[in-house]
């Protein structure tokens, strides 16, 4: 395999963002609140110089260079996130029993899945908040926003997987929650 000597990238970092780096660890302020990320299991030098931030690796085969641009698209996610949020839209499917959710402080609970007695609850991680859309602007909705698209995705992925339809045809049985949008919290010009 042939290696490169130096390989890297730059991110333009947004005007009303601002951005430390150190040892490996970059935290982004931004107007809707602080995040933090260490990429530290990554084998890549990351430098803030003037406005930009700069990912360089040295010695770097082809699989391992890919990762530069991995690690600039999480720090552009989390530019994203502290200037203008992530917001995603979920919907209830369901064909007879009607899906019952509630949303109770730091917990959301699914109930008559299918029928069924048992409640499904889903711990909701510090930073994302749930609600539900009032039934005459949209029936059967709940909405996730947070700052961290991480948090907010693995938060509608638990939620789905809770609601996976177990030991039936899923061909026919169709129930579940499913994300129906996925967008910002400000709208973006």
């Amino acid at each position: 395999m042939v290696k490169a000597i130096k390989s890297g990238e730059t991110l333009a970092i947004p005007e009303d963002v601002t951005v430390t780096i150190k040892n490996k660890e970059v935290t982004v302020k931004g107007e809707r609140g602080t995040l933090s990320r260490a990429f530290k299991e990554v084998p890549i030098d990351l430098k803030v110089v003037g406005d930009e931030i700069t990912a360089e690796m040295w010695w770097g085969k082809k699989l391992t260079t890919s990762t530069i641009k991995s690690v600039l698209s999480h720090i552009r996610n989390m530019f994203t996130g502290v200037t203008v949020g992530y917001k995603y839209k979920m919907r209830f499917a369901y064909a007879h029993f009607p899906v019952g959710v509630t949303v109770d402080g730091n917990e959301i609970q699914v109930r008559n899945f299918l029928g069924e007695k048992r409640v499904r609850r889903v711990t909701l991680p510090e930073g994302v908040k749930a609600s539900r859309t009032e039934a005459s602007v949209m029936k059967d909705e709940l909405v996730l926003e947070g700052n961290s698209i991480t948090e907010v995705s693995i938060t509608a992925s638990q939620l789905h997987g809770v609601c996976l339809v177990k030991k039936k045809d899923i061909r026919k049985f169709l129930d579940g929650i499913y994300v129906s949008e996925k967008t910002t919290i400000k709208e973006v010009l």
